[in-house]
């Protein structure tokens, strides 16, 4: 199976983000160029074993001044400590800044839906009967400029950066493999959204916003129900959160302590992936 990352897609919109896309072994590598030092490369999630000779080789014709992989391996599988001894002996090192998450949370879509509720943490559970209280309304939507809207004032004044990226995103993979859900008051004005992308049965929370007037409303723990819903309705097995903090990196990943506390009230398990390298 392969990670969303190493699907057409995905490298499509690294395509129109302005990357080169090439394969090794029939797997993507995205590279970019700067002038002068020549090209950075990146490999999201490939499959292993995977030719390091090949790597090395694509790095020389390529010019290719560094090179980022992050294996699609977990801790537990028995080819990562093969992975982890074939990269470290041949010149890779372990990267301290991940450029893909090392752990997440993923949740089991294939049992009853009540059985999923039953799984959330009381504040969780009491979070979503107080959304509904307030009367937030959840709808499946095409409306991603709304979506954006919310996101940019979330991360203002830096927001404007977000837009392309998401349109890009969003052209790419909706409507078969992308669905938007977003939050309404009851008078409907959207103020909070999830977006998902959908790939090989797994949804991925891929992108998630709240205006502060949602947050009081508890409209993000209604959104995930939701969400978890909806992905079981597309015949997903897996729920995959897209990240938590790893104490295996505690500087890169400080920045989610806080939605790494609202993402385990969901329950779930604990799923760690190999480190990322770099060369």
């Amino acid at each position: 199976m392969n990670d969303i990352r190493q699907t057409s897609p995905f490298a499509q919109f690294m395509s129109d983000l302005g990357w080169d896309v090439d394969f090794i072994e029939n797997q993507h590598i995205f590279r970019r160029h700067f002038p002068f030092v020549g090209n950075f490369a990146k490999m999201p999630r490939p499959n292993f074993p995977l030719s390091i000779s090949k790597l090395k080789k694509y790095m020389k014709s390529q010019n290719v001044f560094r090179l980022k992989l992050s294996p699609f391996l977990q801790t537990r599988s028995r080819k990562y400590v093969q992975a982890k001894k074939s990269l470290s002996s041949n010149g890779f090192s372990i990267d301290a800044n991940p450029f893909n998450p090392t752990t997440t949370i993923q949740i089991n879509l294939e049992r009853e839906t009540e059985k999923i509720f039953q799984s959330f943490s009381e504040a969780k559970r009491r979070g979503v009967r107080r959304a509904l209280k307030h009367g937030v309304q959840i709808y499946e939507t095409s409306d991603i400029f709304s979506f954006i809207a919310i996101r940019k004032h979330q991360y203002r004044p830096l927001g404007f950066l977000i837009t392309r990226e998401m349109q890009c995103l969003w052209e790419n993979f909706f409507p078969e493999k992308a669905t938007l859900l977003l939050a309404y008051t009851k008078e409907k004005r959207a103020i909070a959204g999830i977006l998902l992308l959908i790939s090989n049965k797994t949804a991925y929370y891929w992108y998630a916003s709240a205006l502060t007037e949602g947050k009081k409303l508890f409209a993000p723990t209604l959104l995930v129900w939701e969400a978890l819903k909806v992905s079981k309705r597309k015949r997903c097995s897996i729920f995959d959160f897209e990240g938590i903090y790893d104490e295996r990196f505690p500087k890169a990943s400080k920045s989610f302590r806080g939605f790494t506390k609202f993402k385990e009230g969901f329950g779930g398990e604990k799923v760690i992936f190999s480190e990322n390298f770099t060369i």
